[in-house]
């Protein structure tokens, strides 16, 4: 049995779209109405987590072109104070080819700045955006994957390509390096594809992804653990059930699989401290422990609208999960998560009267059984 969460809910007053952690452990937001002249700005924001007053502290803001969509992902820099979001340009500038989407910020403690900007995708069409972005271990490298397939990696701070873009052939769903820079991953409904970070060529390449039963599914995240691991996860196409599947990138297969919802996971984040959270499509929070994939904390209903993003702190105390419904939630994670046996002695302990009438009846009805003999 999963404990409770303690949590706390904060209204940022803007649709989320991307979250992530600075390595002083402040909380980077992005999102907005995009170019809808909704009246709902698109900002990039970083607060500090305050738990003694339940909320987050804004502590820099940038506001960005109401002409342009609102942020959809974003990368941390792992040392400098810079991080990477993908910014579609106004609808005029996608069409003619101009889309700089691809842009490099810095910060202050009170203050973000708009720096180099690329053209990471190769559509013209308005619909399409980066879905997907990250930064390598190194801090030297970014991969982003979008919707019409382009698969880019790009040097920071320049920004310049590292080798051609790639054409995925289908809508890339999650990227990910492996903790020494050397391989890269993409995630596409259909096929994972890791390549070398030097010239892209292939290293692996997973394709049909199906669960145990044979029932076909859908690569949705793909990301690289700490030692020779590299953690997937799979909907089904039915949209009935998500698994959860460890891969040993050594010998490439398989060594866990669970199933871990009955509803599509639509977030994933894997944390630095042996924990992993997702959520689904039916609002529900969860996180488990990376190594064994026990569900520790479940938060049904975490969300009134879809939920966008989901980060650990740096420390492993808090998980953050960011919503359509323009709030946030914070929730402060134990420093020690009980055992299985624990929980177990838990539940008894929670249920000891229920147990004791269950008890009482069984024993009855057994022996209301001898005496008919």
């Amino acid at each position: 049995m999963p404990i409770p969460a303690n949590r706390y809910t904060v209204n940022v007053g803007f649709p989320v779209g991307c979250i992530g952690v600075t390595h002083a452990n402040k909380i980077v937001l992005g999102g907005g109405g995009g170019p809808s002249r909704s009246g709902v700005q698109n900002k990039l924001s970083i607060y500090s987590i305050d738990d003694s007053t339940s909320t987050l502290n804004l502590n820099a803001e940038l506001v960005l072109s109401s002409d342009e969509d609102a942020p959809t992902c974003l990368a941390m820099h792992p040392k400098d104070k810079l991080f990477v979001c993908s910014i579609n340009t106004s609808m005029a500038e996608i069409k003619q080819g101009k889309n700089q989407n691809c842009r490099l910020f810095s910060y202050t403690k009170t203050k973000i700045t708009m720096g180099k900007q690329a053209k990471c995708m190769g559509s013209t069409r308005d619909v399409d955006y980066q879905k997907c972005i990250a930064m390598s271990a190194s801090g030297k490298l970014v991969v982003g994957g979008a919707t019409d397939g382009t698969l880019s990696v790009v040097r920071v701070p320049t920004l310049k390509p590292v080798f051609p873009f790639i054409d995925a052939r289908d809508e890339i769903n999650d990227v990910g390096f492996s903790n020494d820079d050397k391989w890269l991953v993409a995630a596409t409904d259909s096929e994972l594809r890791v390549l070398s970070t030097t010239d892209a060529e292939l290293v692996r390449r997973i394709d049909d992804p199906r669960i145990s039963g044979g029932e076909r599914a859908v690569f949705r995240f793909a990301r690289f653990g700490q030692t020779n691991t590299l953690y997937t996860v799979l909907n089904t196409r039915a949209r009935n059930c998500a698994y959860i599947v460890v891969w040993d990138t050594n010998k490439w297969v398989r060594t866990a699989t669970r199933r871990v919802s009955s509803s599509p996971i639509t977030t994933f984040a894997l944390g630095p401290h042996g924990l992993l959270a997702f959520a689904t499509a039916s609002l529900h929070v969860v996180v488990c422990d990376a190594k064994s994939l026990r569900v520790l904390m479940r938060v049904p209903a975490a969300h009134s609208f879809a939920i966008t993003a989901l980060a650990f702190d740096r420390d492993g105390k808090h998980l953050v999960s960011a919503s359509a419904d323009q709030t946030c939630q914070v929730y402060v994670l134990p420093d020690v998560w009980p055992t299985p046996l624990q929980t177990a002695v838990a539940v008894v302990r929670g249920h000891a009267q229920v147990i004791a009438i269950v008890f009482v009846l069984v024993l009855a009805i057994l022996l209301a059984l001898v005496l008919r003999r």
